[in-house]
C-alpha cells in the first residue's frame, strides 16, 4: 500500500510491504510455459511479500540511483515501509491526458530514452510500464522495485523484457499509428547490444506463431496481436516489443501472460 505524506512540506510516499497474497501457483504455471517455449525474459521473478519485498526495492533503488537513473531517495524506514521521495506524476496519467498525437510522441520519445540510456548504464527495471514510471515535467524517472528479475535470467533477457514490457504498456496509444510506435522504438534500441536484439526477437518470434489463434479470440486478443507483427518489424533483426501482447490466452477466456507478470 502505497499513500501520499508531506514531510516539511515536499510531498513523499509511505509505503508498506504487507503479505500481498499468494502468487505462487500462477507465477509458476507462467514460469513453465515460458521456459518450455524458449522465452525466457518473461520468466518471472520471485514474487516477495513484507520485509523481502522491501529490502528487495531498497537495494535495487540504490543501485540504480548509482546507474544514474531517475529513482525515489529512501528517506525512512520502518519495521515494514519505506518513506520514498516523490519524482512526479505517472507517465500513465500524462499520456492519458495529452493533448494530441505529438505531446504522446514526445512523452513515449522520452520514455524511451530513459530506458536506453539506463540499459548503456548497465541498469534494468523490471517493469518499465507506464504506471510505474514517473514524469515530473523534465526527467522521466522510474518507481516499483519490489522483484529482481536478474534472480532467474541475464541481464541481456533483463533488458529486453524491459522492452517487451514497455511496448505492452503503450501500445493502446498506437493501435490505429503502429508505424509510429514502430519508427520510435527501432530508434531507441538502434544502441542496443545484439544479444538484447536477439533476446527480444526470439520471445516475438514465439509469440507470432499463436497470432493466428489469438486472432480469434476478441478485440482485445486480436489488438495483441497487431502489436506483435508491428514490434517484430521494429528494429533490422526483426526485434520487438509489443509482441509480449499476443500471448493474451485468458482475457477472453485464457491465460494473459503479462496480466500475471505485472499484477
Amino acid at each position: 500500500m502505497v499513500e501520499p505524506i508531506q514531510i516539511e512540506g515536499r510531498p513523499a510516499w509511505l509505503k508498506r510491504y504487507g503479505d500481498g497474497g499468494s502468487r505462487a501457483l500462477s507465477l509458476g504455471a507462467l514460469d513453465f510455459v515460458a521456459t518450455r517455449m524458449g522465452m525466457e525474459p518473461l520468466r518471472p521473478p520471485p514474487h516477495r511479500v513484507g520485509v523481502g519485498a522491501m529490502d528487495t526495492e531498497a537495494r535495487r533503488l540504490t543501485e540504480l540511483a548509482a546507474q544514474h537513473v531517475h529513482v525515489p531517495q529512501v528517506i525512512g524506514r520502518g519495521r515494514d515501509s519505506l518513506v520514498l521521495s516523490d519524482n512526479g506524476r505517472s507517465l500513465a496519467s500524462w499520456l492519458r491526458d495529452a493533448q494530441d498525437d505529438v505531446q504522446r510522441d514526445h512523452l513515449v520519445c522520452l520514455a524511451l530514452e530513459a530506458i536506453a540510456h539506463a540499459h548503456a548504464e548497465g541498469a534494468y527495471f523490471g517493469q518499465p510500464l507506464p504506471r510505474n514510471m514517473t514524469f515530473d515535467g523534465q526527467r522521466i524517472g522510474f518507481i516499483d522495485f519490489e522483484e529482481d528479475p536478474l534472480e532467474v535470467m541475464t541481464l541481456a533477457q533483463a533488458q529486453a523484457r524491459d522492452w517487451l514490457m514497455f511496448g505492452y504498456g503503450v501500445a493502446r496509444y498506437y493501435e490505429h499509428r503502429p508505424e509510429a510506435l514502430q519508427a520510435l522504438m527501432r530508434q531507441a534500441m538502434s544502441g542496443e547490444t545484439r544479444d538484447v536484439h536477439a533476446q527480444t526477437h526470439q520471445v516475438t518470434g514465439r509469440l507470432q506463431r499463436l497470432a493466428a489463434v489469438c486472432n480469434r479470440l476478441g478485440s482485445k486478443a486480436r489488438r495483441l496481436t497487431h502489436a506483435v507483427l508491428v514490434l517484430h518489424a521494429a528494429t533490422t533483426l526483426g526485434v520487438l516489443v509489443i509482441g509480449t501482447l499476443a500471448i493474451d490466452w485468458f482475457s477472453d477466456g485464457d491465460l494473459d501472460v503479462l496480466r500475471l507478470l505485472t499484477g
